[in-house]
């Protein structure tokens, strides 16, 4: 769906510092991945870092629409 209104500087800033914390949580999530033995925390942990892929993904989706637009 098609992002219908422009974007301040301010707001398009705000979703490159969600996307850069979404890709730290899932490189942290990576690491303590393989550092963890537990299998249940090492299951939750995959299951977050899926989640923030998600999040990522959809956060660079918007990021691309609003690039081709005009910011205000």
């Amino acid at each position: 769906m098609p992002y219908q209104n422009n974007l301040t500087h301010k707001e398009k800033d705000y979703l490159e510092d969600a996307l850069q914390m979404e890709n730290l949580t899932i490189t942290k999530c990576s690491v303590y991945t393989d550092q963890c033995r537990d299998q249940d925390i090492k299951s939750l942990l995959i299951d977050i870092g899926k989640t923030k892929r998600q999040h990522a993904n959809k956060l660079k989706q918007l990021l691309g629409q609003v690039g081709n637009q005009q910011i205000q």
